[in-house]
């Protein structure tokens, strides 16, 4: 009898490890990587009415665009990410192809939706990352 139980404990620990990551509703997670440093975790990813990231159910505020440097949806076997400045935006697929361009989001909702870039869709379940292009600095005008 102990031998079943403890093969039915490693059975089933075997079956928690090897899922991918997924949050508590099975919506898939992303890392929302800022551009300060911090690393977030978007569970679920979405976008509220003001056109801000949010990153949990009920997540009234949101983070702005500005501040987030990329975004990585957290599964197994994805090519590197992406690394240094970028002028244009950057999508990143599962495959490792990679397109720039302008990124705006339509109904993004329980870390899924549609990304629209250079007039394509691309679902965000094609999405390995999202990089952002660095937000222009402006000058300080001399007094």
């Amino acid at each position: 009898m102990k031998y079943v139980c403890t093969s039915a404990l490693l059975f089933v620990a075997l079956a928690v490890l090897s899922s991918s990551a997924t949050a508590q509703g099975g919506w898939r997670q992303w890392d929302i990587y800022l551009v300060d440093g911090t690393k977030l975790l978007g569970t679920p990813l979405g976008i509220n009415e003001k056109g801000r990231f949010t990153q949990a159910m009920g997540d009234k505020d949101g983070i702005d665009r500005s501040k987030i440097s990329y975004l990585a949806i957290i599964e197994r076997d994805l090519p590197p990410a992406p690394e240094g400045l970028v002028k244009q935006d950057l999508v990143v697929l599962r495959d490792g192809t990679k397109s720039f361009g302008p990124v705006s989001f339509r109904d993004i909702r329980f870390s899924e939706g549609t990304v629209l870039q250079n007039g394509k869709e691309i679902g965000t379940e094609k999405i390995a990352y999202i990089k952002f292009a660095n937000p222009k600095r402006t000058m300080k005008k001399k007094t």
